[in-house]
C-alpha cells in the first residue's frame, strides 16, 4: 500500500512541473523594446516591419523594423522604433490600411506603391 502515495506525490510533482513549463513557455509575451530609435531610418534601408500592439506583458506598441542586408551579408540586422515617432506613425497607419491578411511582417515597399 505504500506504492500508492508515492505514485500520488510522483503524478502531482509531473503536474506541477507541467504547469511551471507552460508559464515560462508564456514568456516571450514580454516587450522586445525596452527603447526605440527615435531617429528617423531611411526607407531605402528598410527590407520589412512588425508591429506588435499592446498585450497583457507589454504595456506599449513596439514596431520591430528589419534591415536590409549590408555589403552581401546574411546577418539579419533589426532595429525597433518607436511608435510615437512620425516614421513610427506613418508604418502604424500603412499597417492598418495596407496590411489586410494581417501577415506578421509587411514590406516597406507595400507602404509605397504607386497608384497607376
Amino acid at each position: 500500500m505504500a506504492f500508492l502515495p508515492r505514485a500520488f506525490l510522483l503524478l502531482l510533482l509531473a503536474v506541477v512541473c507541467i504547469q511551471l513549463s507552460g508559464a515560462v513557455a508564456d514568456g516571450p509575451d514580454r516587450c522586445w523594446c525596452l527603447n526605440g530609435v527615435t531617429k528617423y531610418v531611411p526607407r531605402e534601408e528598410i527590407e520589412e516591419f512588425s508591429i506588435f500592439p499592446r498585450r497583457s506583458k507589454c504595456d506599449m506598441v513596439e514596431i520591430i523594423l528589419t534591415l536590409k542586408p549590408v555589403n552581401n551579408s546574411t546577418k539579419i540586422n533589426q532595429r525597433c522604433l518607436s511608435p510615437e515617432t512620425k516614421q513610427g506613425n506613418n508604418l502604424q497607419t500603412c499597417w492598418n490600411n495596407k496590411n489586410t491578411n494581417n501577415t506578421p511582417t509587411f514590406k516597406i515597399s507595400n507602404c509605397f506603391e504607386s497608384h497607376k
